[in-house]
Formats: C-alpha cells, sequence, structure tokens
C-alpha cells in the first residue's frame, strides 16, 4: 500500500486485562498502564506486514470504572501496589492521555456491563462513517463478536483480532489476523517505553530484572496448578465432566463453582478458570457441556438424561438456597422486608464477608464502586452475590454501628459476621419474637460462627439470644434485651 491503512481500534478493556493477568500480572499492568506503548506497535503493523503501517483513526476504550482485580497475595503486584485490589479506573486517565475516547461501562446486571453491546453498535455505525475504515481492530476473546466480524467480512473490511488464545475457535476463524494475547505481551514488553507525562504523580512498578516464576500452588491444593492455562481449562473442564455424570439433575452454577473450587483448589480463583474469565465463559466455549441461562449463570446439564432446567421446577428452583439459610428465611417473615437479611446463602455472604474485611480500615462504609467491585468478583468465581445483596450486607454492618475506622484485627470477617449476627437478634427482640434453638444454630452456621457450647437444647428453655422466627411471635408488648454471644 503507497499509504497507511485507515483503522478503526475498539477494546473491551475488562476482557483483554482479565486475560493477561490470568498469565501474566505484569504483562497486564503493562497493557494498562502505557497504552501508548502497544497502540505505536499496533500503528507501525503489528500483524506481520511492516509494509502496510496503520493511522489508527478512532481509538476507543470500553471500562466498567467498578471493575478490579485481585493481584497474587504476596507477588511482585501485590507488594508494589500495598494493597489487595486494583481497580480498573485506576487507569482511566492513561488512556485519556494516549488519545482513547474512554467509554464508561458501568454494570447494567449481575455478569453484563453492556460493553459488548455497546462496541457492536459504534462499530456498525462505522460502516456508514463518512471516512472508510480499511481495518477494524477489535481486542476482545468475547465469542458474542464473531457475528460482527461476518458481517464487516461482508463489506469488505479487514479486520484484526486481540484475543486469548481460548478464545472460541469460530470468533477466530472469522477475523482476518489474530494477534494472540500471548505474542501482544512479548511486543508490549519488547516495545520502547513511553516517558512519563509531564505532572505524573504515579511512577511505574519496577520491573523484574529475570523472568518470573510461575507462583507455587498452595500447599492446600487439593490439586496442583498445571501453570499453563491451557491445562487449566483442561482439569476444570474434567472435573465438570465428572460432576455431570454422577449428576441425577442438572446443577446450578453458584454451587458448582465452589465444588469445582473445592475440588481443584484456589489456583481456579486466580487464574479465573484457566483465563477464561468466569465459570459460564468457560462452559460457553466448551462444545459438549450445555448451559442454560438463568440466575446465578445458569444451570450445567446434561441433554441425554436431564429434563432442560427451568424455573418452574421446584427441585431446581430452590438449589439456588443453601440448607443453612432457613434461618434468615425464617426471619424474613418476622423482620418484613424493610429489614430482611440478605438473601444469600452461606458461601456468598462468606465472600461479601471476607471482601469488606479486605478493604478495612476504612473513613466510611464502602462507597458503591467498592460494592459493585465485590459483586463482579463472586460473579467471575460463580457465586451468586447480586450488588443488591451486598448494599444489604453493608446496610446491616451499617445498623451494627460498625466502625470502619477499626483496624481489621487477627479475625476481620469473624468480627462482621458477629456485627451482623448480634444486629439481627437486636432487631427480632424489638419485633417481640423469638426463634427456636435449631433456627438459632441455623442463622450461626448461615453467618459462619461456630456453634455456643452452653446453647439451651430444649426448645421451651429460654434463648440466649432474643431470635424469633415467623412460627414464634411474642405475646408480649416487651421485647428480651439478652446479648447474643
Amino acid at each position: 500500500m503507497d499509504s497507511p491503512r485507515r483503522a478503526g481500534l475498539w477494546l473491551d478493556f475488562d476482557n483483554v486485562f482479565a486475560g493477561l493477568a490470568a498469565s501474566d500480572e505484569w504483562a497486564a499492568w503493562r497493557f494498562a498502564a502505557e497504552p501508548g506503548r502497544w497502540l505505536r506497535w499496533l500503528a507501525e503493523g503489528a500483524d506481520g506486514d511492516p509494509a502496510a503501517p496503520r493511522r489508527i483513526l478512532v481509538r476507543r476504550c470500553y471500562l466498567n470504572p467498578a471493575g478490579w482485580t485481585e493481584p497474587t497475595p504476596g507477588g511482585g503486584l501485590a507488594q508494589w501496589l500495598g494493597q489487595p485490589r486494583l481497580y480498573y479506573s485506576r487507569f482511566r486517565a492513561e488512556f485519556v492521555r494516549a488519545g482513547f475516547h474512554v467509554v464508561d461501562c458501568p454494570r447494567l446486571a449481575r455478569l453484563k456491563n453492556g460493553a459488548d453491546i455497546l462496541m457492536a453498535l459504534d462499530i456498525a455505525d462505522a460502516l456508514a462513517h463518512p471516512t472508510r475504515f480499511d481495518e477494524i481492530i477489535i481486542l476482545s476473546g468475547d465469542s458474542d463478536f464473531t457475528p460482527l466480524l461476518h458481517r464487516l467480512r461482508e463489506h469488505d473490511r479487514r479486520t484484526l483480532l486481540v484475543a486469548h488464545g481460548a478464545s472460541a475457535h469460530a470468533l477466530r476463524a472469522a477475523a482476518d489476523a489474530v494477534i494472540a494475547l500471548e505474542e501482544f505481551a512479548e511486543a508490549m514488553e519488547g516495545a520502547e517505553s513511553e516517558a512519563p507525562p509531564p505532572g505524573a504523580s504515579r511512577a511505574a512498578p519496577p520491573r523484574p530484572e529475570a523472568p518470573r516464576p510461575a507462583p507455587a500452588a498452595p500447599a492446600t491444593d487439593p490439586v496442583a496448578d498445571p501453570g499453563d492455562a491451557a491445562a487449566q481449562r483442561e482439569a476444570i473442564v474434567a472435573t465438570l465432566r465428572h460432576i455431570l455424570e454422577a449428576a441425577p439433575q442438572p446443577l446450578h452454577l453458584p454451587p458448582l463453582g465452589k465444588r469445582v473450587h473445592e475440588a481443584l483448589g484456589g489456583w481456579v480463583r486466580r487464574g479465573r478458570f484457566g483465563g477464561a474469565g468466569t465459570l459460564v465463559k468457560l462452559i460457553e466455549n466448551t462444545p459438549d457441556l450445555a448451559l442454560e441461562a438463568g440466575p446465578g449463570g445458569g444451570w450445567l446439564y446434561d441433554p441425554a438424561r436431564h429434563a432442560r432446567p427451568s424455573l418452574e421446577q421446584p427441585d431446581i428452583a430452590g438449589e439456588a438456597l443453601a440448607p443453612e439459610e432457613a434461618g434468615a428465611l425464617a426471619l424474613r417473615a418476622a423482620l418484613g422486608p424493610g429489614l430482611a437479611p440478605p438473601r444469600l446463602a452461606s458461601e456468598a455472604l462468606d465472600f461479601a464477608l471476607r471482601g469488606i474485611a479486605a478493604l478495612l480500615p476504612l473513613t466510611a462504609a464502602p462507597d458503591g464502586t467498592q460494592r459493585a467491585a465485590l459483586a463482579a468478583e463472586a460473579a467471575a468465581t460463580g457465586l451468586d452475590l447480586p450488588p443488591r445483596e451486598v448494599d444489604a450486607v453493608v446496610a446491616w454492618l451499617g445498623r451494627a454501628r460498625l466502625d470502619w475506622t477499626a483496624p481489621p484485627g487477627e479475625a476481620p470477617r469473624e468480627r462482621l459476621a458477629r456485627a451482623i449476627f448480634a444486629e439481627i437478634t437486636r432487631q427480632v427482640a424489638a419485633a417481640g419474637a423469638r426463634l427456636a434453638p435449631d433456627e438459632v444454630a441455623a442463622l450461626r452456621e448461615w453467618a459462619g460462627l461456630a456453634p455456643r457450647a452452653d446453647a439451651p437444647r430444649d426448645a421451651d428453655t429460654p434463648l440466649p439470644a432474643p431470635l424469633a422466627g415467623a412460627s414464634e411471635a411474642a405475646t408480649s408488648g416487651s421485647a428480651a434485651t439478652s446479648q447474643p454471644g
């Protein structure tokens, strides 16, 4: 070509950052902290055609400002950051300085932020733009873009896809050229670094001189971390098939995700399901696994043995609630909708409490960005933790007058659980009701607290804590005031 080809670039930030972080946290950092670096690499003809450089006329970055990732605990990036979470909003200014139009894409639902449909609409609009774009560059491994790539080919537009190697084959086949994230990361490593912008308050993190070894799998992991993303996915899929073969009915994804973590170990969460990002994405990209959409991500099932899952099936609909939630269910009728406990299974509540404890100390209760980020991380691990229930957990801690500024202490998660348990008991007492001993035990188990050694065994014996259920309303206007243990 006599002149650089005219190109437009559309980036799904969350997708690419998560894909890079799954294999190399420092590569993800460089991608986000120095976008001008890889942008120049692409402009020079990164797909092996240096004689045909590009003019990247459109640069759009679609980013969830509440999105975040958790660097490997004890790793180099986590130590440099000095905090457990890295929020995507931190990099917004870097992309603005690199000439990108940043489109904020907050979550619209538990699993979706609308970035993919916004990108598709904007790219479709580009087909009618007065400037004819010779090439469309898409940075995303989301298989939802496959029909869009087909449409771009019909309009005789060259397409370049930058995506994880685990992306669907149909997606990669629909593009004219594909750059794997591994190659993308290597290019960023070798590309010339740009000087920090004037007035920048943040220095770039130190670069390791030697290749960074993969973190060793924790000793508590039942199965050693295979290390390679493809091997991780293979191990997870094999476990899913094994569980599915023995399942008499469809498997709801939140408890299924927990079973996979327990069977294989913490590397499943750290590796974000082998780079797939979520359990849903991993199943969607595995041809012989059937997924039915629904609450909590849906259900995995075997069409040859299972009836198709639906919300009308009692045995399926009830699976979303763990048995230990019975105490919380009883409390809802006693307290009313205004003070209902969070509608969470025990493992989801535990995840929320641990996530909030990791933020302590704070100057005030977790803000909307932090609460949304916690819900997003839970969704990435397969847990059913909607944002509204994170809000409910924070609200109960607020009613308990939790001191957010206090140091977290040795057992911050237990401290939060005790605060919620104690506040629920106080509110029940104010409602003039009480719970039977087994309901008290269920509530403690739901909150993740050890059973009381001195708990009464007889239902007629007064409870040490003034808990109540819908079946046992108080007969007097006064309420018990004993403190819960």
